[in-house]
């Protein structure tokens, strides 16, 4: 709750080309896990509200990040549940009717945990009165021939463009074709870089992770990287801290 308001404040000399400073979307963990742990699907928002409504009072938007992350008594783990879609439907209908109980009309935007969907999960959202999903990540894809007992980090996005399109209810990962229907909300994929260097570490490095070197083919054949800047914050930095450095700068009077 402090970390917020310091952002906010530092960057609020950046400006738009109407002169207005940057705003944001907070996406809130509203899901299983959180209800698992805290007894409560909205823990987050019941326990900020005050916090987030002034965060909408200066613009930002209040979104969505739900996870399919479920416990097994058994082993005492949590794991991403991919298989079971009937579970999956439920949750995000329990969830989303628990967010629009505490603050109604938000969760308009949608990036799932993991970024994993499948048609009926992407179905579900738009049914809920989702606007925009922006899970895809464009050109890769972590699934597996036989995941693990406890997997996580699954999801699917191998052949998805990289330009923002409404989604076929045929296949959550592509726009709809001659006369299969569309989805009402819209996909606006992550941005991903096509370096062929950059593509081929990162296929190494999921090849490697996944034990499976048939990742590396499907990367040389269509090289991809995620543009992310909290998960390789070393490559970043720089930037950063150029941007940084302009913003500490006074102003000219």
């Amino acid at each position: 709750l402090e970390g917020i308001p310091r952002l906010k404040k530092r960057v609020e000399q950046l400006k738009d080309a109407d002169g207005k400073p940057p705003v944001f979307t907070w996406l809130l963990r509203v899901d299983e896990q959180v209800r698992r742990i805290h007894g409560d699907y909205a823990w987050v928002l019941n326990n900020h509200r005050s916090f987030l409504e002034d965060l909408e009072r200066t613009g930002d938007e209040l979104g969505w990040h739900p996870h399919f992350w479920r416990h097994d008594d058994a082993s005492a783990r949590w794991y991403q549940d991919a298989k079971d879609i009937a579970w999956q439907l439920d949750m995000l209908t329990r969830a989303h009717a628990a967010y629009m109980e505490v603050l109604p009309g938000r969760a308009k935007s949608v990036r799932m945990g993991w970024d994993y969907h499948n048609n009926d999960t992407l179905g579900k959202l738009d049914a809920l009165g989702v606007a925009v999903d922006f899970s895809a990540l464009p050109g890769i894809s972590t699934m597996r021939k036989t995941p693990p007992q406890f997997p996580e980090n699954l999801f699917d996005w191998y052949m998805t463009p990289r330009s923002v399109y409404r989604p076929s209810a045929a296949d959550y990962r592509r726009a709809a074709r001659g006369v299969e229907s569309s989805l009402h909300l819209i996909e606006a994929p992550n941005t991903v870089s096509t370096s062929s260097l950059w593509g081929l570490i990162s296929g190494l490095q999921l090849a490697r992770k996944m034990k499976d070197m048939s990742h590396l083919a499907r990367w040389a054949a269509k090289p991809t990287y995620w543009i992310n800047i909290t998960g390789k914050p070393k490559l970043f930095a720089p930037i950063l801290g150029t941007l940084s450095a302009g913003l500490s700068k006074p102003k000219a009077s």
